[in-house]
């Protein structure tokens, strides 16, 4: 019997979202879900994120994607105003800092909608006693896939022959040497469930798999064919570098200047994890100098990418905007499991798997559980 209406609030959606997965699952729990912003006395026009205005708030798109106002247009006074009768909330970007957390008095829980939680202060939630869950794993075939997509694409000059085509050149000779993938060499920086869906799609071409991960067993990694070696030496022999790495303190730009010298300038770089592992002005550096080849980013140190970045005139790059992780399946997975997750801690248990972040709030969580 639940004596009192639970409160999930999810942050920064647009007002027109309809949270309809995230109400069938935490009415389970006696929770309301309530968008953010609909709180408020409207969400900016940035909110719409250039949706056709014929579409939006339609079944489809609460259905199947999880838009986001971007971050910019949030202060903690805001995010505190939205979420003040909160035992959960849900998040894309905003950030959940220490502020935000000690001023909401009800909040047991913060969701977010994704592998990282960088934007998520862990270590303030688990001494307030806040659970933070997220769904790891839950885009690892997305991101390897659109990792393959910029690999492929680069490695058979598939920007240039377009571009040439379209300009109604016959480019065959202009676009040479275009070596065969079987021998060449992918170097997977971080080696967890992501790195390790690359290297079983990169197999199958002949390409020699290396990864640079401190926490992974090399028996563990040469079950799967795949050599441990260190930065230094898999930026050296690379062919291809692709970045899986989280981002926290020591992972910032821990590609800069000096590492990405060491690539070959026939080398491709990927960022499919995030921005700011890459140092972006040395990166736009090297390309700009061609000291590597060019890059395929998804993700960029502020997001979305500014008007007048280097990187939007720079032809040896492709760029998408972080959507890496999306399909239809992976997003209503993502959602509904982030629910449930939420739901069980609401209802006095823990979700399964490694969907709690922070396993430590068991001992002080909130609401009466030890």
């Amino acid at each position: 019997m639940v004596d009192k209406k639970r409160n999930v609030v999810i942050l920064d959606v647009p007002t027109w979202y309809v949270p309809v997965i995230e109400r069938q699952e935490l009415a389970k729990a006696g929770a309301e879900v309530v968008v953010g912003w609909a709180k408020t006395a409207g969400a900016p026009p940035e909110a719409s994120m250039h949706y056709p205005p014929a579409e939006i708030g339609t079944e489809r798109y609460s259905t199947i994607t999880c838009p986001f106002v971007p971050p910019s247009l949030f202060h903690e006074d805001l995010l505190i105003e939205m979420a003040q009768d909160a035992d959960a909330v849900m998040v894309v970007k905003a950030k959940i800092t220490a502020r935000v957390m000690e001023s909401l008095p009800r909040l047991r829980v913060v969701g977010r909608y994704g592998i990282g939680v960088d934007n998520v202060d862990v270590e303030a939630a688990t001494r307030l006693g806040v659970a933070v869950v997220n769904v790891p794993g839950c885009f690892a075939r997305e991101v390897a896939d659109h990792t393959m997509m910029f690999l492929l694409a680069f490695g058979r000059k598939l920007p240039q022959l377009d571009r040439l085509m379209k300009q109604g050149v016959w480019g065959r000779p202009t676009v040479t040497p275009i070596p065969a993938f079987y021998g060449q060499t992918l170097g997977l920086i971080a080696f967890g469930e992501i790195g390790r869906e690359v290297a079983l799609r990169a197999k199958p071409f002949g390409i020699k798999v290396l990864a640079y991960d401190p926490f992974v067993d090399p028996k563990a990694a040469a079950s799967l064919g795949v050599d441990l070696v260190g930065l230094d030496e898999l930026l050296a022999r690379s062919d291809y570098v692709s970045v899986h790495a989280p981002l926290n303190a020591k992972t910032r730009h821990m590609l800069s200047d000096r590492e990405l010298r060491l690539m070959k300038p026939t080398a491709y770089l990927f960022n499919t994890a995030r921005g700011p592992v890459v140092d972006e002005a040395a990166l736009v550096r090297a390309l700009q100098q061609k000291l590597i080849a060019g890059a395929g980013l998804d993700v960029y140190e502020t997001e979305p990418l500014y008007d007048g970045s280097p990187l939007r005139e720079l032809p040896n790059v492709l760029l998408t905007p972080h959507t890496a992780g999306i399909s239809d399946e992976s997003q209503v997975e993502a959602r509904r499991r982030l629910s449930r997750s939420i739901a069980a801690i609401l209802e006095g248990g823990w979700p399964e798997g490694r969907d709690l972040n922070n396993p430590d709030v068991k001992q002080k969580a909130r609401g009466g559980r030890g």
